[in-house]
């Protein structure tokens, strides 16, 4: 969470109407489960801005994307939604199937979405169980909430308050929680989020774990520093099979201070269980080029894929550059590369590797954090073996995909 909010705090917007259905795919399209670049999933209407897209890949392939989108409403009460949107053939067509709305705070569903898929019985939910997240806010406070669905994303529930804290502010000495991250772990969910709660620490890196997802347990911290300037934020993990570990990426920053030339480096741990990263080592990705030092800033994303060798590769993003950095020697420090993708930078763009397919990289992307970007939503999947190789080349699609409303 950047340290200045003005445009995410000023989210009084004009009501938008879904999108009427458009005709059939064009002929055009990238074939299904195929590598394309930069493909529209959707336009914000005229003034709204997509941005901090999430999603979750279900077991029978299907992806849903979601994103918050400020100029977007509806709902009882007519406040900020995430709008679902999903994917049959990999991620090149979609379909707006529904709304996540705020059912109990009368706040909308502001900032931040988190959608994760149940692979195992959890909390009375059965197995395919979708669960979202996300951060209902107003003047009053901020509050992470849980919501099910039951019927592939078509309908949701209201299943739980996580977290709550004071009004959006950003400023050392409020007390927002930001920012969830959902994932299960031995027949719990843990919620990880920002949490700026603890009069120690500007900001840290927390979760709180559940067995029934109504009760949650107590905060645990995941990074926390004596400094308390330093203000950790935008928690993403995920598995590294080779290593038996666990990676958890975000970003640093430090009062006014920047380090390897970046005001909100990205740092990574490493640890054996998902639950104890705060004893482990905090490592910065520095990558020393031809032309300089590099290092990625703010808002990361993690994933793991099984190609390009023994270790398989682990790609981040970041906020402010077009390219992704990869390390192929199981996280070693001294081993990142960058490796040019070619979609946008983006506020917190979101990295997906699909299960079958796992040489197909999805970039999920939409606006910069100041409104300079693209302002819809997009993606793109790419061949991890050509992007590692350094022979990525874009594949243009001229003719944006045709959106269907629900």
């Amino acid at each position: 969470m950047r340290l200045s909010l003005p445009t995410i705090f000023s989210f009084a917007v004009a009501s938008a109407a879904l999108p009427q259905p458009h005709g059939p795919p064009d002929p055009d399209s990238p074939k299904p489960f195929s590598t394309f670049s930069n493909r529209v999933i959707w336009t914000p209407p005229k003034g709204g801005r997509a941005m901090y897209p999430r999603h979750a890949e279900l077991r029978d392939g299907t992806l849903l994307v979601t994103a918050n989108v400020f100029g977007l409403t509806g709902g009882p009460g007519n406040l900020p939604i995430f709008p679902i949107f999903e994917s049959k053939d990999g991620g090149v067509t979609f379909q707006w199937i529904s709304n996540l709305t705020d059912q109990v705070n009368g706040w909308g569903m502001v900032a931040q979405p988190a959608l994760y898929e149940l692979r195992k019985p959890l909390g009375g939910f059965k197995s395919g169980t979708i669960l979202a997240s996300g951060n209902s806010w107003s003047n009053n406070g901020t509050r992470i909430d849980l919501y099910a669905s039951t019927d592939k994303a078509r309908t949701w529930q209201f299943v739980s308050h996580v977290a709550a804290g004071g009004r959006p502010n950003t400023t050392n000495g409020a007390t927002p929680v930001w920012e969830p991250f959902l994932l299960a772990y031995e027949d719990e969910l843990i919620v990880y989020y920002s949490d700026q709660r603890d009069p120690k620490h500007g900001q840290k890196l927390a979760h709180q774990r559940s067995r029934d997802l109504k009760t949650w347990g107590p905060v645990v911290n995941d990074v926390a520093y004596d400094e308390y300037l330093a203000r950790p934020g935008m928690t993403v993990v995920a598995y590294i099979p080779p290593l038996k570990k666990w990676i958890l990426v975000y970003e640093l920053p430090v009062g006014n201070s920047s380090s390897h030339g970046v005001n909100y480096p990205v740092h990574y741990r490493l640890a054996d269980d998902p639950r104890k990263f705060d004893s482990a080592e905090h490592i910065p990705i520095v990558i020393n080029t031809k032309n300089g030092t590099v290092a990625p800033n703010a808002s990361p994303y993690v994933v793991w894929s099984p190609v390009g060798g023994p270790k398989g590769t682990i790609v981040v993003s970041d906020a402010d550059r077009s390219a992704v950095y990869v390390n192929t020697a199981g996280a070693d420090p001294d081993k990142w590369e960058i490796k040019e993708v070619g979609q946008p930078e983006a506020y917190s763009r979101a990295l997906h590797v699909f299960e079958k397919r796992p040489e197909h990289l999805m970039v999920l992307g939409g606006d910069t954090f100041d409104g300079n970007g693209v302002g819809a939503l997009v993606n793109s999947v790419l061949d991890v073996r050509k992007v590692l190789d350094g022979d990525w080349k874009p594949e243009p699609d001229p003719k944006p995909p045709a959106c269907k409303a629900a």
